[in-house]
């Protein structure tokens, strides 16, 4: 199995310096390629495969004024043909794939807020000296204990937040439009821990002024993180308009603003990986719906919050979890009535809107009252199990 960490690294100046020089030099050769691999198609020579322009950016570091393309990993620039090879490859499937958009490959530009460049791994390999004596080439990419050993820097200070478990293939180095570096560690050979059964069930109903409900009355908060941040994020971009555009005072003020939505961004994720990770070590199988996302974005006054909250990615981190950890996630169909429907007897009441208000309703036919979030919550748990003993397998995601 395969696993991608992601760690902040902190290069000095001569290693921020290299590091410039690989994302020019890998941008350059990815559109250098994309016009000759155009040119050639509307002239009709053919498609330029990842072989040919292989041996052609060989020779283009022999030529004259082309010098300083050596000064980048080579690895980084074959990966970066190896990109557009697939890139060409996809644009290609999907033409021929009715109602697909074709996407054809665009250029990479050198004012896009995220830079980036990717080096494969060498294996690890064992030769004899003239001596005699056994010697061992190390990997390119490797992790130690306060640093990382990349192609063309040397070790980088590395903020290692985990063990590394596996074997590495490569390792993508890109910096942010806040102006931070991170380094994306690509690991294979990784077998997950499955945890210990726990025998519990739960269904979860999403939601805005909580984040989730659970079917046992748990409710997990919204911390809304970027609605916090909002007056800080305006006050920037008034300051930002004041600015000249272009001027190094514009450029400090949209580096704060960057770093701002960088830390919202931050911390969602690291909410939301502890939610997730906290369920499904407690729980042995869980229930969602599969929320109408799309349909509901396009309201305004849902837009920001639903963005806010991140529902699909917090379905996504329970996808995978469950999968690693030996869980089982059964998605509910979106269309399923679990907020209108009786808990307690089953009676659908049609008359209930669906964006009404208020959070509790009472049952016309056993005078129940239920609170629409947990008694949706218990509903989906109970559509989650009848879909489980059906076997079906349109919303069932179980781990092999």
């Amino acid at each position: 199995m395969e696993r991608r960490c992601n760690f902040r690294i902190y290069p000095n100046r001569a290693q921020m310096a290299q590091m410039e020089r690989n994302f020019g030099c890998v941008r350059f050769v990815y559109n250098y390629f994309l016009v000759k691999r155009k040119e050639a198609y509307e002239n009709g020579r053919g498609i330029i495969g990842y072989n040919e322009m292989c041996r052609d950016m060989t020779q283009l570091k022999r030529r004259e004024g082309f010098e300083w393309l050596c000064e980048a990993d080579h690895n980084s620039l074959q990966r970066a043909l190896k990109q557009l090879d697939l890139a060409f490859q996809s644009f290609f499937r999907n033409v021929k794939q009715k109602g697909t958009a074709p996407g054809f490959p665009a250029f990479k530009s050198k004012r896009s807020p995220r830079q980036s460049y990717t080096s494969p791994a060498s294996v690890p390999r064992r030769y004899v000296d003239r001596q005699g004596r056994v010697r061992e080439y190390g990997s390119s990419v490797a992790l130690c204990e306060r640093g990382i050993k990349l192609p063309k820097l040397g070790v980088v200070r590395c903020r290692v937040s985990r063990k590394a478990e596996g074997r590495i293939l490569s390792a993508t180095v890109s910096r942010t439009a806040g102006g931070r570096y991170f380094v994306s560690v690509l690991f294979t050979d990784w077998e997950p821990e499955r945890l210990e059964r726990s025998g519990e069930e739960a269904g979860i109903r999403l939601g805005i002024r909580t984040l989730a409900t659970l079917s046992d009355g748990t409710e997990i908060g919204n911390p809304r993180y970027f609605s916090r941040s909002q007056e800080r994020i305006a006050h920037l971009q008034r300051e930002l308009a004041r600015k000249t555009s272009g001027s190094r005072n514009s450029e400090k003020v949209r580096q704060k603003l960057a770093r701002v939505y960088e830390h919202v961004h931050a911390q969602k994720a690291d909410h939301l990986q502890k939610v997730t990770t906290g369920l499904v070590r407690e729980y042995d199988v869980l229930c969602v719906r599969a929320e109408a996302r799309e349909r509901l974005a396009r309201d305004a006054r849902f837009a920001g919050l639903l963005s806010d909250a991140g529902w699909g990615e917090f379905v996504r981190l329970l996808s995978y979890k469950c999968m690693w950890y030996g869980k089982e996630l059964v998605k509910i169909d979106r269309y399923y009535p679990s907020t209108r429907t009786c808990s307690a007897c089953g009676y659908v009441n049609e008359e209930l809107g669906r964006r009404k208000s208020t959070g509790e309703w009472e049952c016309p036919k056993c005078h129940v009252r239920h609170g629409r979030a947990l008694n949706a919550a218990r509903n989906i748990l109970e559509e989650g199990k009848r879909l489980r003993e059906a076997g079906s397998a349109a919303f069932l995601r179980t781990a092999e």
